[in-house]
């Protein structure tokens, strides 16, 4: 037999381990999953603007009549908007996205962060408006990230528990979608690796499983998050539904066509008759490997059609393409992705145009445990009409949450969405009633302080809706909409000083802000 030399552990050499185990612990037993994960998009979804490589531009907004600018240098990012002769910049703090279809851009201000109102579209190599700014008037760096939506694109976040979008330095822990979000936690494993304290998503039960990709890829329509939990409480091995229910519209087991959305890649899939047919076999792991990005996409994902349709493929296609994907899954333009498409994942036999969804029926993806269901399902119709101005959702959100309100009466989320249904049906001492309720269970919520505001300004209470937009905003400076609310207040009275005040006192928050420097004509 031949002898074996010991590799002597040199200085050198122990501190390059060192360095692969500080820079990914998971490295040292899994290097080959560590490094073909590095080329995928997940280890790129969220980087520091130091590392983009968009390149400076401008253009104008037609609209809102803005003109944006993006200078971009070997220290990061700067973007302004300019409109009427006020002008806004702001460094970029985060970019969010791998680049394959587009990147949008996160700024801080003190230690809140905001969407920036443009995005680049690396396949056109352009700069426009992010998805949603397209038809906005006054367009500004001033739309809320939330912890749900950074988590989305981060390993960890560092939110500041009860407001929307404030977080603790350093705000992202990791960068990149870390291990964690999809093993669960490590630390137990690394301490003794074993199969028994790590999760392997695809030994899991299937509602478990398809879980751990539902977390990001599954936006439904709304999300209700269970009495005291938040999306981010979420854990692979459990099933969402155990934090949060996902709603979306019509039956999700329909052959019916659907729009294509940015995040409805498992709506999609369970569309097709190949998962349909699969009984639960089917999932997303079936075809991508997480850890690894094909060097042939073409050919790599022919291999995984033909892992289960070589026999009839052969009498179905005569002579069949090479391309598999590029007939049955093409990519279309989303509804909501600005300027860009998206792989179509119903996996149609002979893939046609899409359509809208008819919007009667919401369903939850998976039912969530039956104390919650009747709940979950009332606060989803009650969103849902709000998302969309309907009365008709708003009232079966309104008469369900009755339903349910004996059950939950210390509830924050019942109380609030009875609130509101009240507020739209012009019930204005009940939505009053609902919401100080509210506020007594979380005096220290800015966001409740200002639906209690507003309804307290609909039954002419001026002075205490006054004291509860102060006190929101001494909670909540970023919160903008209790500004507005403060300034429409004063308006009533033809109060203009106060006004001034109002906008005088936004600016401490946020010194560059479009709408109060233009409210108090300043350049």
């Amino acid at each position: 037999m031949a002898r074996t030399e010991r590799v002597p552990y040199t200085a050198a050499l122990l501190a390059a381990c060192m360095s692969v185990l500080s820079a990914h612990p998971c490295a040292v037993c899994h290097a080959k999953q560590v490094e073909g994960y590095a080329r995928t998009g997940m280890a790129h979804s969220l980087t520091g603007p130091e590392k983009s490589l968009q390149p400076s531009g401008s253009f104008s907004h037609k609209f809102s009549g803005s003109t944006f600018e993006i200078l971009a240098s070997g220290a990061g990012l700067m973007q302004s908007v300019e409109r009427r002769g006020i002008r806004a910049k702001y460094p970029v703090a985060y970019v969010v996205g791998s680049g394959s279809h587009a990147y949008a851009y996160v700024v801080a201000v003190a230690d809140y962060l905001f969407q920036s109102p443009v995005s680049y579209y690396t396949r056109r190599a352009v700069w426009d408006m992010a998805p949603g700014y397209e038809q906005d008037r006054l367009p500004d760096f001033t739309r809320p990230v939330t912890a749900e939506c950074l988590l989305c694109h981060a390993g960890s976040v560092f939110a500041v528990d009860g407001t929307l979008n404030r977080f603790k330095p350093p705000y992202v822990g990791t960068l990149e979608i870390s291990c964690d979000r999809c093993h669960g936690p490590v630390q137990a494993h690394l301490k003794n690796p074993s199969r028994a304290n790590i999760v392997n998503p695809a030994r899991l039960p299937p509602a478990a499983r398809d879980s751990v990709c539902e977390q990001c890829h599954l936006s439904g329509d709304v999300r209700v998050a269970n009495p005291g939990r938040q999306a981010s409480d979420f854990q692979p091995g459990e099933t969402t539904e155990d934090v949060f229910s996902t709603y979306v519209f019509n039956d999700p087991q329909s052959k019916s066509e659907s729009s294509i959305k940015v995040i409805s890649h498992s709506e999609q899939l369970r569309k097709s008759v190949c998962a349909r047919n699969s009984h639960g076999r089917l999932w997303c792991g079936t075809c991508h490997d997480p850890h690894n990005e094909p060097a042939d996409a073409k050919s790599y994902y022919r291999g995984r059609c033909l892992s289960c349709h070589v026999a009839p493929l052969s009498k179905a296609h005569p002579e069949p393409a090479e391309d598999c994907i590029g007939c049955h899954m093409p990519t279309r333009p989303a509804v909501d992705g600005g300027h860009t498409a998206f792989t179509d994942h119903r996996i149609a036999r002979r893939p046609e145009p899409t359509t809208d969804p008819a919007r009667e029926s919401l369903a939850a993806w998976r039912e969530p445990p039956e104390a919650f269901r009747t709940r979950n399902l009332a606060l989803a119709w009650l969103a849902a009409g709000e998302g969309r101005r309907s009365a008709q959702f708003t009232d079966l959100g309104w008469r369900l949450l009755q339903a349910a309100q004996a059950a939950f009466p210390s509830d924050p989320a019942v109380l609030t969405g009875l609130g509101v249904a009240c507020l739209r049906n012009s019930r204005y001492a009940d939505a009053a009633r609902f919401f100080e309720q509210v506020v007594k269970l979380d005096p220290d919520s800015a966001a409740y302080r200002v639906n209690l505001a507003t309804a307290l300004m609909n039954v002419g209470n001026f002075p205490d809706a006054k004291l509860h937009l102060n006190r929101a905003i001494e909670l909540d400076p970023s919160l903008e909409v209790a500004y507005r609310r403060l300034a429409e207040l004063y308006g009533k009275s033809g109060d203009t000083s106060a006004i001034d005040q109002v906008f005088e006192r936004y600016l401490k928050f946020r010194p560059q802000s479009l709408a109060a420097r233009e409210a108090l004509h300043r350049p």
